[in-house]
């Protein structure tokens, strides 16, 4: 095809088909370049019609959505809290010797024991000599004590008889009393000796875990100095700090669930509430005995739920809600048309949420589709062919 050349002036009509420098141009009639450029912008208005009647059709059909009915559900009242894990109870081991070094420590912090495991050691030579010394001077109050009373028991034969004053009598019988308190108070040096000498071994008063050491080998320990913690049984507890009008509504017994670092939870049971609130905050102090033997360090700061009876909820899945200007939102389907109502939030379980006001139960809500909607935006809803229908 040639190209076609329409000129500015109306008048004069002339379309030029390129030709050969030596042929002479060729000329149009007027009316049928009128006739060409008639059809021409004819043309282009009806494209423009169309392309103008398009978005308009996509309007009148509605947005696609899809929507859900708010429902009802019976969820767990959990009251918010946030405090320490600390130790159960804790047992303090002391020195129970003084003047004496530590010869040998066995455990470290971290260490699991059980009762009665040794945990350190004392040089006790100069223990097992008092203890020797004593069990001797024991021996020889024995004989003695033997003796007085064998001589006692002759003496009572002469009284019977008169040939003995009643002075040399008692002279005799206290003597055999003295011998007899002085066996009782060698007897007793032993047994001191001995605790003394059993205080140089350190054993562990029940089974747990070693939180602390201060004991260090050749260490000479002052008597009660304290030298290990021990965590009880092993177990753990959450205390925490709750709002004084929460107080009545949390029981001992009930469950707990507290969030730890890999966003995995673990139950306890609420082991006491106190009776008295701070001064200052008006807070209750409730401690959480932690089921189990949790692997969590002393002091750890988490949060995590009092879970305090059920109650009905209207339940709506999160998806439904829309944040604008810092508000929450759901649309409701009415007429084929999306309207926006204003709502309030709950408490949270995974994919659901719960409405607190704003919405009944058994309202029809857009889900997927909301964040894209207007107030007052028409809607569809597809159609979902039944199993085997004809395409």
């Amino acid at each position: 095809p040639h190209p076609v050349c329409l000129p500015s002036s109306p008048s004069i009509l002339t379309a030029q088909i390129a030709q050969p420098r030596d042929t002479p141009p060729m000329h149009f009639p007027r009316s049928a370049c009128q006739l060409l450029l008639a059809a021409i912008c004819a043309c282009s208005f009806a494209l423009c019609v169309q392309a103008a009647d398009a978005p308009a059709a996509a309007t009148n059909q509605g947005v696609m959505v899809t929507t859900v009915t708010a429902n009802t559900a019976n969820w767990p009242v959990a009251i918010s809290a946030q405090g320490e894990v600390l130790p159960w109870e804790v047992a303090v081991v002391s020195a129970k010797t003084q003047g004496v070094g530590a010869v040998e420590v066995k455990v470290l912090e971290g260490d699991v024991v059980r009762k009665g495991q040794v945990l350190a050691r004392f040089d006790d030579h100069l223990l097992r000599a008092q203890l020797n010394q004593a069990k001797a001077n024991l021996a020889v109050a024995a004989a003695n004590a033997t003796l007085a009373a064998s001589n006692l028991k002759r003496m009572e034969a002469l009284k019977a008889k008169h040939v003995l004053s009643a002075q040399e009598y008692e002279q005799v019988a206290n003597t055999a009393a003295t011998a007899e308190a002085m066996q009782t108070q060698a007897a007793a040096a032993v047994t001191l000796a001995d605790i003394k000498l059993a205080d140089a071994t350190l054993q562990a008063p029940d089974d747990g875990k070693i939180l602390w050491r201060s004991l260090e080998l050749g260490q000479v320990a002052q008597g009660g100095e304290p030298l290990f913690r021990l965590l009880r049984q092993n177990k753990l507890e959450w205390v925490v700090q709750i709002d004084g009008a929460d107080r009545t509504r949390v029981k001992v017994d009930m469950p707990v669930q507290i969030r730890l670092a890999n966003n995995q939870t673990w139950s306890g049971k609420i082991r006491s509430i106190s009776p008295q609130l701070t001064a200052n905050s008006r807070l209750a102090q409730v401690r959480v005995l932690l089921d189990g033997t949790p692997d969590i360090a002393v002091n750890t700061f988490t949060d995590g739920h009092i879970l305090a009876g059920n109650t009905a909820a209207i339940v709506v899945p999160a998806n439904c809600v829309v944040v604008k200007d810092g508000k929450t939102w759901v649309f409701k389907v009415k007429d084929g048309q999306a309207q926006q109502q204003l709502v309030s939030l709950g408490r949270r379980d995974k994919n659901d949420v719960e409405i607190t006001s704003g919405l009944a139960a058994g309202d029809k809500l857009v889900q997927e589709g909301a964040g894209f909607l207007n107030s007052g935006d028409k809607i569809q809803v597809p159609t979902i062919a039944p199993a085997g229908a004809a395409k």
